[in-house]
């Protein structure tokens, strides 16, 4: 029999109604004294329970867990039971049976049932039929497992409507955990057993809305508590779940993968549910104020290098980018957030589609970042990369083109295919730049004041580094050939030079000495953009001279020179000597190898630099273009350093162009690239011998203090044409540091200083609307106007007539 009630009022007058009744339906109202008493909620729940006749004793059953085993349900039999002893044993009064439906809930819809019909059914003894005895078992929110026993004649279910708004509750089920998440009691109702679960009713209208359930028992059997007109259910299976499903947090429209259940745990475990926003989380984390570009994601993860910091990165970042843009689209294509997997993505994205202009432009970027943190790629990627660039490079010019705009200085793989492109002429310098700046940078030309009559040493470092770069002698061959031609001629040129001890000897400034050992001018561009590079760090290149090392061009000879110079004051950093000698060193690899060694032995002198003035100093050069000469085979000599020097064995050494002969009449050092005895092995660099390049070394002066400038300058020519678009410049005030350029038309191009103050600039690419060149010296600039001409133009035949 159902029945339904507006209030509470209403519904308890109608409990004294039923127990007072009389008449012919007074005795099966005795006989069956069980009444079910549906609520909507458990504030209204709570409030039958408190507010009832006070001869309505209760019979609670949560004694049906116990402490020891507080998650283990009872039986429906058992409860069924329960309420059966209620009946038959117990003192015949009123009770109240709760609470019944939150031990129930869980159990399976036909076993529900058949437990209603069990306890309708159930008879009062003869006394407590006498005494009108009433069982009421209150029932939360299962109006629709109830239904079937709401026009059931043997079966007694009363319905309170609540007058207020019904509230239906949210219960977020979890696995036996909140994940560590902190702050929960303040927003949530946490219950974590099925003992705790029972007493809810107690918090009435002061329980939340959202209740989070961990016990184990619960979750697995929550699937038969649906439907239900008290709960929404939401089953979290994990640590994502719960923090999205669950608790509703925001970190965009992410799919969920296996692998970073891990990461979703550990994220949960640092998360305060008061104040919790992802992007406030992550930039607190990695502090800085916004991580919102390609440059702050993989600086931050090459500065953060542990796999949940990582995976937080991609984590907000494909929250903020709604999944798109180019990082997502390279984290969609990793299998597993390992740097050396993400960056082989990276670094060969556009050969597999992501092969836009903004992505390439990006690309470059993060490879550029990535070069500076020594990151390394897999060695398949690296080939790839290669092969698929060398290709793009021997195609069409619109091919080539392509692969310019790819290639960086990333791998060693990409340097190598810049220095071979620029040696086969398919790229050309100022290309590089963008390319590879440090090869860019080797190759800069030669600024250094020089004695007037030997100008062309600048040009033959220049043709040497060229040559170096190409991986043969012929830009340097015919300028070594004339000025070596003989040991007269080599002395023409060496003499003008002073040694390293006496351009030093009375450099009482001098506060310390670095060696760097086989360091020989070809190396000054080199150096003086790595210690430009340092400036905002107080460190000035102050001064450069050319020295000449004493003959033969060995460590044995000059080392001890070196020594008596600086003595404590002396110390050795970085060893070209030592590389050049090892037996496999190919070309261009060798090129590369020797960058690293004189940038890691620069940067690390200035890191000890503590503002003393200092001079990087060397014993002797190298030369790469020996490997490329022939060995001369001379009898009767022994061989040192490769053949570069030799000693007569016997005898005074007859005079030779191929070579000279020292004070000592024994002891002969080559003259150009061929060797004394056998031919140098293939990828040696040699010293001993007398080319500029093993004889000539630099003196670099570093200190604190910037050099004081007062420059002039005049442009001699400001008018261009395409036949001769040269600017020639006269400038006065240059220190032996200044390296001068021009900029036109936003490219660089480099000046040659042909006499005393006058500059002659490399041939510039006019343009009619390009009408102004700035001369660039260290921070001074000054504009030049210029007029340009960049056809021929005709006669007027017709003028005459």
């Amino acid at each position: 029999m159902y029945k339904s009630f507006q209030s509470m009022q209403q519904l308890f007058a109608y409990l004294s109604e039923d127990k007072a009744c009389s008449g012919a339906e007074a005795a099966m109202r005795n006989r069956f004294p069980v009444r079910f008493v549906l609520f909507d909620n458990f504030a209204d729940f709570n409030k039958f329970i408190v507010e009832r006749p006070t001869n309505i004793y209760q019979f609670p059953i949560d004694n049906l867990t116990t402490k020891e085993h507080p998650d283990l349900f009872p039986t429906s039999t058992e409860l069924g039971n329960s309420i059966k002893n209620q009946v038959s044993h117990l003192p015949a009064n009123d009770y109240v049976v709760f609470p019944f439906s939150e031990m129930c809930r869980f159990y399976p819809s036909e076993e529900f049932v058949a437990l209603v019909k069990t306890i309708k059914g159930f008879e009062a003894p003869e006394e407590a039929q006498t005494r009108h005895m009433r069982l009421y078992i209150p029932i939360v929110g299962m109006q629709g497992k109830m239904s079937p026993f709401m026009n059931d004649p043997q079966a007694y279910v009363w319905e309170y409507k609540t007058p207020t708004e019904t509230r239906t509750y949210r219960l977020i089920l979890t696995q036996g955990s909140t994940y560590d998440v902190s702050g929960l009691e303040n927003h949530y109702t946490v219950v974590h057993n099925l003992r705790q679960w029972l007493s809810l009713w107690k918090q009435g209208e002061h329980l939340h809305r959202d209740i989070i359930c961990t016990s184990h028992n619960i979750c697995l059997n929550a699937r038969n508590a649906q439907p239900d007109n008290a709960f929404n259910y939401e089953q979290c299976n994990n640590a994502y779940e719960f923090l999205t499903k669950g608790l509703g947090l925001d970190f965009g429209n992410m799919p969920l993968r296996d692998s970073e259940l891990p990461m979703w745990e550990q994220l949960s475990a640092l998360i305060d549910i008061e104040n919790f926003d992802l992007v406030n989380f992550v930039n607190e984390r990695f502090n800085t104020y916004a991580i919102h570009d390609n440059t702050d994601f993989f600086k931050s993860w090459l500065e953060y290098d542990s796999d949940f910091d990582r995976w937080l990165l991609t984590l907000y970042f494909r929250m903020i980018s709604d999944g798109n843009g180019y990082i997502c689209e390279v984290l969609n294509r990793c299998d597993a957030l390992i740097t050396s997997e993400l960056f082989s993505v990276i670094a060969t994205a556009p050969f597999d589609g992501l092969d836009s202009d903004d992505f390439i432009r990006c690309r470059r970027e993060v490879l550029n970042i990535a070069a500076t943190h020594n990151v390394k790629i897999t060695t398949t990627a690296e080939q790839k990369l290669y092969e698929k660039l060398s290709t793009l490079l021997n195609s069409s010019e619109d091919d080539r083109n392509r692969a310019i705009q790819l290639m960086t200085d990333f791998t060693d793989s990409d340097k190598r295919l810049a220095i071979e492109a620029y040696g086969k002429g398919l790229i050309t310098y100022h290309q590089i730049e963008n390319i590879y700046p440090d090869f860019y940078h080797y190759l800069d030309p030669m600024q250094v004041q020089l004695p007037i009559d030997n100008n062309w040493i600048a040009d033959y470092f220049d043709a040497y580094r060229k040559a170096k770069a190409k991986g043969n002698i012929q830009d340097v061959q015919a300028m070594l050939h004339q000025r070596n031609a003989s040991q007269t001629c080599f002395y023409e040129w060496f003499n003008d030079f002073k040694s390293v001890d006496t351009c030093l000897h009375q450099r009482t400034d001098i506060e310390k000495y670095y060696w760097i050992d086989g360091l020989g001018t070809d190396w000054l561009p080199f150096i003086a953009h790595i210690i430009a590079s340092h400036r905002n760090e107080h460190v000035f290149l102050n001064e450069v001279f050319i020295a000449r090392a004493a003959l033969p061009t060995t460590t044995s000879v000059n080392r001890p020179i070196l020594e008596k110079l600086a003595g404590a004051m002396i110390d050795k950093t970085g060893d070209l000597d030592s590389f050049a000698h090892q037996n496999k060193n190919p070309y261009p690899q060798y090129l590369i190898d020797e960058m690293h060694i004189v940038q890691n032995a620069v940067d690390k002198i200035l890191q000890e630099y503590n503002g003393q003035k200092i001079a990087i100093i060397s014993d002797h050069g190298i030369s790469y273009m020996a490997q490329y000469g022939k060995g001369l085979s001379i009898a009767g000599i022994e061989s040192e350093h490769d053949g570069r020097v030799a000693r007569k064995a016997g005898g005074t050494a007859i005079a030779d162009n191929k070579y000279v002969v020292l004070e000592d009449g024994k002891t002969l050092c080559a003259l150009t690239e061929d060797s004394l005895i056998a031919k140098t092995p293939k990828g040696h660099g040699a010293h001993g011998g007398a080319t500029p390049e093993e004889v000539l070394v630099p003196i670099i002066i570093v200190s604190n203090q910037e050099n004081a400038s007062n420059y002039t300058s005049e442009l001699k020519n400001d008018e261009l044409n395409a036949t001769n678009p040269v600017l020639n410049i006269k400038i006065k005030g240059l220190a032996s540091i200044d390296v001068p350029y021009i900029e036109y038309n936003n490219v660089k191009y480099s000046l040659t200083n042909n006499s005393s103050d006058n500059f002659v600039s490399e041939k510039l690419n006019l343009v009619d609307t390009a009408t102004t060149v700035t001369l660039c010296i260290g921070t001074y600039q000054k504009i030049f106007h210029i007029k340009i001409s960049t056809g021929a133009q005709e006669d007027d035949l017709f003028k005459d007539l």
